[in-house]
């Protein structure tokens, strides 16, 4: 009778988790798999691309009180190699029961983590390969390696039934750094479901790069003299409390968790006002990613990575280091995920969370009377970071003394690139040279820029969407865009120096697909018209761009077509618990257009709704010499101010 009691009151407790956005326990995906196992839906061909959480609908969120019972859901992808089916199963862990099992017709999963190593030795098996070798040169066959890609936008030419990888191969040799010879005019395209190269396509031979380019000390050569140590330092410890997954610093309080597809996401943000836990936003996270490539040839012109839909950011993330990737003040979280086969895995120091310096905050000196007004800034950050093969993106949410959010993303890593003919770049006159169609650029020097004899970085574009789910004081919020233009009529505008700012509302979703624009400065403002400030201004956040760009894809390519997210850089829609994805739940292999264009065209209402923003923004990439053999952290981003929200400047209280 003891043992009974005391393996129910651990049954209990595995469950009890305190609030219902905590992800998923070690405890409760092994449950997880166990009712799978008991209802005979493993086997030996059967993969797991996503097992996580299944968010509880968010007014059941909204209505938690700490204490309160919550449900517990599993949701799992699980995919049937054997009949390339796709099914999404919804798992009850305290009654340890299946209540949702249902198949995604025509859906493929993204790229699964074993594949990166199943797909290798498919390619290498096929005699075709020995023979692309030969051509090419290349004897031994470990010195290549072979690189995995999602089949991007299907064609005529394959099944659309089947499970298609794409592979390319570089020279790796005795190095590690592979990307930096690249073997160019080569693809095979591998069935996943037969286990066999389903073509090889083998246009053109190019040279194999001569120079190898390794990232470590030794291989870079003699190293700069080392700068004296500068330490960050918090003797009395940090300034945030954390308590399971919420964090509290100075007026700020929101949660997060590590998505395995969407990565860090932020939930339940909030600001104390006076005493008043005030709601900003709901949940903010990386909805989509593009990076398509703008080169024509045959090879080029599939490569355009759905990095978190067709791969999946949050599982390729890595464990982090102090006083290397984030700073020797951070703290550092752990991330549980689960394996293409359900075996749960920890990402160690997957999350960090850190203040640091951020600048002078607001100043005055007066020069009349004398003395000096000053505060200086601290900023609030929590960050991971991901690598998807080639390219390693940072993303940070950055929380200001003064209310204001910041979203940072970081560009890294190895720019993809191409084997050529050219060598060193001609000479043109007066040194400079237009890329572009001519003579004057041969080759591959139309479509991208030469970084090492044999090595072109072709021209592309990195491609961000964002979903902000926007809770200004509540779910009734609407949509503005504000735009600022000069005053043309001379009676009222005599001197000429005269602009003003319109603000329009966005009644409806096709009334707010949009796009920016510099020549108004244009930005986007969400706002609670039932909340005012004593000034009579609703309460809201506007929504500032940074750096961004429009897409250069054609109307006919079908990277638009399954991409449609990136045509404009702002929608907003109702929320809806199933609309996360703004290229769609599953881009993989996908012929048509789903997510935003799809949505939107409900044209639904956005008056006193409860609103989404949908963010997108784009780095337009020219590559350089400099960005070679590894490139620079690039910084670009948006921010959401404050604007009405409080009635003056929130950051006069922070202490000298």
């Amino acid at each position: 009778m003891k043992t009974i009691l005391l393996s129910f009151i651990f049954s209990q407790l595995a469950f009890a988790a305190p609030h219902p956005l905590d992800p998923l326990t070690k405890a409760e995906i092994l449950t997880a798999m166990e009712v799978l196992k008991k209802s005979k839906l493993v086997t030996a061909e059967t993969m797991f691309p996503y097992l996580m959480l299944n968010e509880p609908p968010k007014s059941e969120v909204l209505a938690f009180k700490e204490g309160n019972p919550i449900k517990r859901e599993a949701f799992v992808e699980r995919f049937d190699r054997k009949e390339s089916k796709l099914y999404e199963i919804i798992v009850d862990l305290k009654e340890k029961k299946i209540t949702s099992n249902k198949e995604m017709k025509g859906a493929k999963p993204s790229v699964m983590l074993s594949e990166f190593d199943a797909a290798p030795p498919i390619v290498k098996a096929d005699p075709r390969f020995k023979e692309a070798m030969a051509k090419r040169g290349v004897t031994n066959l470990d010195d290549i390696t072979v690189d995995v890609w999602a089949y991007g936008s299907p064609d005529s030419e394959h099944s659309q039934n089947a499970r298609l990888l794409r592979a390319i191969t570089y020279f790796k040799g005795k190095g590690k750094n592979f990307y930096a010879r690249p073997i160019d005019g080569l693809t095979f395209i591998v069935n996943m479901d037969d286990k066999k190269v389903e073509q090889v396509i083998d246009t053109q031979v190019f040279p194999i790069p001569p120079k190898a380019s390794e990232l470590d000390a030794k291989s870079l050569g003699p190293q700069r003299t080392g700068l004296k140590p500068l330490k960050i330092s918090q003797p009395q410890g940090p300034s945030f409390s954390v308590n399971g997954n919420q964090i509290t610093w100075q007026n700020w309080r929101f949660r997060y968790t590590m998505h395995p597809r969407e990565g860090l996401v932020i939930y339940l943000v909030e600001y104390n006002d006076h005493g008043k836990w005030r709601s900003i936003m709901y949940r903010g996270s990386l909805s989509d990613m593009m990076v398509p490539y703008g080169h024509p040839d045959q090879h080029w012109t599939y490569r355009s990575a759905f990095d978190e839909g067709e791969y999946g950011i949050g599982r390729y993330s890595g464990s982090l280091k102090k006083g290397a990737e984030v700073p020797e003040n951070s703290k550092l979280f752990n991330a549980t995920f689960v394996d293409d086969f359900g075996k749960p895995y920890v990402t160690k120091d997957a999350v960090a969370l850190y203040e640091r310096d951020g600048g002078l905050l607001w100043k005055h000196f007066d020069m009349y009377n004398g003395g000096n007004n000053v505060r200086r800034s601290r900023e609030l950050v929590i960050s991971f970071i991901t690598t998807i093969s080639n390219y390693d993106y940072g993303l940070n949410w950055i929380f200001k003394q003064d209310g204001t959010i910041e979203l940072e993303a970081q560009l890294t890593g190895i720019m993809l690139a191409k084997g050529s003919k050219v060598e060193v770049m001609p000479s043109m006159d007066g040194g400079a040279h237009e890329h572009g169609p001519g003579d004057h650029a041969p080759g591959d020097l139309t479509y991208g820029h030469l970084v090492a004899p044999n090595v072109v970085a072709p021209h592309h574009q990195h491609f961000f969407n964002f979903r902000l789910d926007m809770d200004i004081d509540g779910q009734e919020n609407s949509v503005a865009e504000l735009n600022t233009s000069a005053v043309t009529d001379k009676s009222v505008n005599p001197a000429g120096n005269v602009f003003v700012m319109k603000e329009t509302q966005l009644k409806t979703e096709l009334e707010a697909v949009r796009d920016t624009d510099a020549g108004t400065q244009r930005k986007w403002i969400v706002y609670n018209p039932s909340v005012k400030n004593s000034l009579g201004y609703p309460a809201g956040f506007v929504l500032l761009p940074g750096e961004n760009a429009a897409p250069y894809l054609q109307d006919w390519s079908p990277l638009k077509t399954r991409g449609g997210f990136v045509t404009h850089q702002f929608w907003a829609t109702p929320e809806r618990d199933d609309e996360l994805y703004a290229g769609g739940a599953y881009p993989t292999q996908r012929p048509t257009s789903d997510g935003l264009p799809v949505w939107v065209k409900q044209n639904r209402s956005l008056d006193k709704k409860d609103l989404v923003l949908w963010y997108t923004f784009c780095v337009t990439h020219a590559p350089r010499p400099e960005e070679w053999p590894v490139m620079s952290v690039y910084h670009t981003g948006f921010k959401l101010l404050p604007a009405g929200f409080f009635e003056k400047n929130p950051a006069l209280d922070v202490a000298e």
